[in-house]
């Protein structure tokens, strides 16, 4: 029990229900004069006698004896129940800790929905969750720092234990008033011909970028502004200051909202694979593990909802078509031209 208090307590109540003091000590395992001891020092404590003690008779209560038995009977039972709960509240400090990192740009479109769910699924785990540049995501990776990270690659990611979970498709993005807004289709030697607002070149993912554009055709590009923030690169191509390629996910939004248009250039897909990588000097742990198989079946699922979202609205438009009366019941005449 906390205080000695309590100790006497346990001692005062077991004797008054085995009825002797002799009994007292049996079923405490504790000897006849410690029980005598315990219960002197007691009545020390509350200044007052809390057995009649006869000769030749069995001890009885006095009414402060009483009373005593009566809240001393509640305030065990509370120092039990209050034990209990924080034995229960230590074992449930003990979590299993997981620390994550993820490149900035990739959180809100590839962590953030799965992250959330396998939280709430997995309550025992103590989460650290950090978001970065591509540089510091691999940093905390390989020096130790973080057990996982989620983070963009053109080719291989170098001197990480990594696999592919997915990709993100990369477009040209500029305002709605760039002279290359309206064109229909826009070659890539046209789009040298305009500014562009670039991450920063020295930098691994901006090398990584420039990497993609000149795989697709984009060289010789002018670069009008470097900025590490894909944030501010997006705000700078609102304003008109350039072109930008980036994340599809992360321009979203703002393609959304109108105030950038994806421009429709020609030429092959753009894309980056999304790699899920652990730390080389961290013994991978099941709960990374895990975390990486739940983020690989999320985006699968999620990436089968959008084909099957796209082959019923195809479907649809073509019933639509068929179902069409020709132009000639309409009352139109059909032009040959």
């Amino acid at each position: 029990m906390f205080p000695s208090t309590f100790r006497k307590l346990h001692v005062f109540v077991t004797v008054v229900e085995a009825g002797s003091f002799a009994a007292a000590a049996e079923r405490l395992g504790i000897s006849h004069p410690s029980v005598s001891n315990h219960i002197q020092a007691l009545e020390r404590q509350t200044r007052s006698a809390l057995f009649l003690r006869r000769k030749g008779t069995m001890s009885s209560l006095t009414e402060q004896g009483r009373r005593l038995y009566e809240r001393g009977l509640e305030l065990l039972d509370k120092a039990e129940a209050l034990s209990r709960e924080l034995a229960l509240a230590t074992e449930q400090v003990k979590l299993t800790p997981l620390a994550i990192t993820c490149q900035r740009g990739l959180a809100p479109g590839w962590l953030c929905a799965p992250f959330a769910e396998f939280a709430k699924n997995n309550r025992n785990i103590d989460f650290s969750v950090n978001t970065s540049r591509y540089e510091t995501v691999v940093e905390d990776l390989q020096e130790g720092r973080s057990d996982i990270g989620l983070l963009l690659a053109h080719g291989v990611v170098p001197d990480l234990p990594c696999e592919p979970v997915g990709e993100e498709r990369f477009s040209f993005f500029a305002a709605p008033d760039h002279p290359l807004a309206s064109c229909v289709s826009v070659a890539p030697a046209e789009l040298r011909r305009h500014p562009f607002i670039t991450s920063r070149r020295a930098g691994r993912f901006g090398q990584m970028v420039h990497a993609m554009l000149t795989d697709a055709g984009v060289e010789d590009y002018a670069v009008a502004y470097q900025v590490q923030e894909g944030l501010m690169v997006q705000e700078l191509a609102i304003r008109g200051l350039g072109i930008f390629c980036g994340p599809d996910q992360l321009a979203e939004g703002a393609v959304t909202a109108g105030t950038l248009v994806r421009l429709p250039v020609e030429g092959p897909r753009l894309a980056m694979t999304v790699h899920c990588a652990l730390s080389p000097k961290r013994k991978p742990i099941r709960t990374a593990l895990a975390f990486a198989q739940y983020v690989r079946s999320h985006h699968a699922k999620a990436g089968l909802e959008a084909e099957a979202r796209l082959d019923a609205k195809a479907r649809f438009e073509a019933e639509v078509l068929c179902a069409a009366p020709p132009p000639e019941r309409l009352g139109l005449r059909v032009v040959n031209q």
